[in-house]
């Protein structure tokens, strides 16, 4: 489960800077483009994954350069390598892990 609360992904601060941040990188997975693929971006991922001890820093939670646009297959080849049976998945405009 996540260690920092959802009520993060909830505010205004984060909402804004992730819809500057697709902006930013064009709306496109960013992992997918590398490769020459064009892909629609679903989620904005910290590279350096926030935590109770984190994501309250601006420097790490809101800074672009902690930021990468990714496709929902990217973003769930990050978080579960190894781990077919966990992904996350869209719902109800939030993301949840779902099990199979």
């Amino acid at each position: 489960m996540r260690s920092i609360p959802k009520r993060f992904y909830d505010t205004p601060a984060w909402k804004n800077c992730r819809d500057a941040y697709l902006r930013y990188c064009g709306g496109l997975c960013e992992r997918c483009k590398a490769e020459g693929k064009i892909v629609s971006a679903d989620v904005v991922h910290h590279k350096e994954h926030l935590s109770e001890q984190n994501f309250r820093d601006p420097a790490v939670a809101y800074n672009f350069e902690n930021l990468e646009a990714l496709c929902l297959d990217c973003h769930n080849q990050e978080h579960f390598k190894g781990k077919p049976e966990r992904r996350w998945k869209m719902g109800s405009g939030s993301m949840r892990i779902k099990t199979e």
